[in-house]
């Protein structure tokens, strides 16, 4: 019996697996090559602390953060580390349905399953990625556990896949559809290849996966829990289902406006065109109806509901999640692609092949859009600080030897004609998120080695609110001030959600 690790070091693995981690880098080489700080890798990359992750029920993150890279924030190795999950998730599907030897086709389809757009969304924040390509490399290798031979849901093997299945949910709750999906994958799959002899009892065997998987990962999540009892505002704000029971034409109407965006169907979510997938979903579809040897309508249904799950968790979020918690979504997007240029029918696989290339280099525009986003957004911010810096240690009182506290009024914003997309940080300047953020932006600039900063505290801006409402609004000259220990710094017109609270108090005295 093979074992996982045995497996991935065959001789005849080895190979395909450096070929498919060269894709992996050729698809994300600017994001490898360089080193683009999102919004939140600046508080990231001074904690000390990984038991945030407990907190938003992600104990498995904890654990790899606590053990394995306690310092996520760093370049090369996080992609990298989710492109070696990426890799070796792909070999264990391929070895489900059969190939050992990968034709350029699949090769191909592997450029779908690790750079699917809505991957970018997730590995612009370095302090999720690396824990995310061990989730996905767990997620497949559960499947792999009970599908590569027939095994009893009593047997210690699948028991093991429920363990495996249920660490991969703990690193990030959307791997539970993921699972899901790419188990049907594997049974649609398999029933095209004549390999499958039950398709029920396939699913039937995902679904124990799946049911167990998430009671082993409730278990873990209330043992970790009673060790860090605290709350995650922002997390426990995503759970509102009494919404959908009070307005579900206004739920399932952003739902199904997600799934338009996430598909290609419009241009909202990656803000370029991706025509190609839909039509590349059509001929998956139309092969399976051509190709399966059975329950053809069924198994195609089952298929096309598969780009449905992800959006579960949309339901129970009054519609909006972000982009990057789906991540079953190019899971579902390759098995329609690999069917696709994989036809027996050969107008439907020379088709679908032109839409496979035209597809790969539309991501690779969605991608590079990004990178050029981040580069100049970096550019912006590095020097934006520097000049804040210049103006501060110029300011009557200033002393080299004291800490300051940054209370920031307003935003400065970056414009750029490069898209900046909903829902991600990239393009975003970190002197304009959260209308201004004097504890981001001190977090920073202390980075970029100005040490002596800190963010102000609540008492601090109520301080100094009158007077940052009334100073000139950066670049003019006064828009930087010195008051003992704090330094007052105005950014924008508009004042941030924390600036109006301390307005407020100032007109209720």
């Amino acid at each position: 019996m093979d074992t996982p690790q045995i497996m991935l070091t065959r001789p005849s693995t080895i190979r395909p697996a450096i070929n498919l981690f060269a894709i992996f880098v050729a698809m994300y080489f600017s994001e490898l090559a360089s080193f683009p700080l999102s919004v939140d890798e600046e508080v990231t990359a001074f904690r000390t602390d990984a038991s945030v992750w407990i907190i938003q029920g992600r104990w498995g993150a904890y654990l790899i953060e606590r053990f394995l890279i306690p310092h996520p924030v760093m370049p090369f190795l996080a992609p990298a580390v989710f492109g070696a999950g990426c890799v070796a998730a792909y070999l264990l599907v391929m070895d489900v349905i059969n190939k050992q030897e990968l034709s350029i086709a699949e090769y191909a389809c592997f450029a779908i399953f690790c750079a699917f757009p809505t991957w970018f969304f997730i590995v612009e924040f370095y302090s999720n990625i690396a824990a995310i390509g061990v989730g996905l490399f767990a997620t497949a290798l559960a499947l792999w556990l009970i599908r590569k031979e027939e095994v009893s849901p009593l047997s210690p093997r699948f028991l093991g896949a429920v363990g495996v299945g249920a660490f991969a949910i703990s690193i990030y709750q959307s791997f539970a559809p993921a699972i899901l999906v790419l188990g049907i994958a594997i049974s649609i799959l398999q029933a095209r290849a004549g390999r499958s002899e039950s398709l029920p009892k396939d699913l039937l065997r995902t679904g124990i996966l799946l049911a167990g998987a998430i009671l082993f990962y409730v278990v873990g999540d209330a043992i970790f829990r009673s060790f860090t009892p605290a709350r995650n505002e922002y997390f426990d704000s995503l759970s509102q289902p009494g919404f959908l029971l009070q307005h579900p034409a206004t739920v399932i109407g952003r739902v199904l406006g997600a799934i338009g965006g996430i598909y290609g169907l419009d241009r909202r979510t990656y803000d370029v065109a991706l025509w190609a997938i839909p039509l590349l979903l059509i001929l998956g579809g139309w092969a399976l109806l051509k190709e399966l040897p059975r329950s053809k309508l069924l198994l195609t249904a089952i298929a096309f509901a598969s780009l449905l799950i992800p959006f579960g968790f949309h339901l129970l979020a009054a519609g909006s999640m972000p982009v990057r918690s789906l991540v079953g979504v190019p899971i579902a997007v390759w098995m329609f692609a690999y069917v696709a240029v994989t036809s027996r029918e050969s107008r439907t696989r020379v088709a679908s092949t032109i839409l496979m290339a035209v597809a790969i280099f539309q991501i690779l525009v969605a991608q590079n859009y990004r990178q050029a986003s981040n580069y100049l957004v970096d550019k912006h911010d590095t020097l934006m600080a520097g000049a804040i810096f210049d103006r501060l240690s110029a300011a009557r009182g200033f002393d080299v030897k004291r800490s300051y506290a940054l209370s920031v009024f307003g935003a400065q914003p970056f414009v750029t004609n490069y898209p900046k997309q909903p829902g991600s940080t990239v393009g975003h300047s970190f002197f304009e998120w959260d209308g201004g953020n004097g504890w981001r932006i001190a977090y920073y600039m202390k980075l970029l080695g100005y040490s002596n900063l800190n963010g102000a505290t609540p008492d601090q801006v109520d301080q100094t609110i009158v007077r940052l409402s009334a100073m000139p609004v950066w670049p003019a000259p006064g828009s930087v001030e010195i008051q003992g220990d704090i330094a007052l710094i105005r950014l924008g017109e508009m004042p941030s959600y924390a600036n109006q609270q301390a307005l407020a108090k100032v007109t209720n005295r």
